[in-house]
């Protein structure tokens, strides 16, 4: 059974993977659109269940994967900045956004499941503030 678990995992791994690298490039030709903000609302929902279960395998896997979601979205607003647009705001936001998933990583690496919780509240609560500003109804 143990193995079972094992290998869903790694098979959940390399199509996450997978999918995030195509999205990955779709989402930097397409620029900011809902399907890559709602992934990160939902990878960002999954890595605090993670953490909350202590499950540090899958909760470094979410936090990877928003930091390269971070990457695509910081990238976008320093194009908009670049570009006269009053974004600068944005651009803080998203460079903190790396910053914290970056150093959740971290913390799952060293099974610091409490400093990796109040990162990931830190993380929402950064959201939130870019989304009260930016986010389009």
């Amino acid at each position: 059974m143990r193995n079972l678990v094992v290998a869903l995992r790694f098979v959940a791994v390399v199509i996450g993977s997978s999918l995030l690298i195509s999205f990955t490039s779709f989402a930097q030709e397409a620029e900011m659109d809902m399907d890559l903000m709602q992934t990160i609302e939902s990878t960002n929902d999954n890595l605090s269940s993670n953490i909350a279960l202590e499950n540090a395998e899958s909760a470094i896997a979410d936090a990877q994967t928003l930091n390269e979601l971070f990457a695509v979205v910081e990238e976008h607003y320093s194009k908009e900045l670049a570009a006269g647009k009053d974004v600068a705001e944005a651009v803080d936001l998203t460079k903190k956004s790396v910053k914290f998933s970056s150093e959740i990583i971290t913390f799952l690496g060293q099974n610091d499941f409490e400093s990796a919780a109040n990162t990931a509240t830190d993380l929402a609560r950064t959201c939130k503030t870019c989304h009260n500003f930016y986010k389009e109804d």
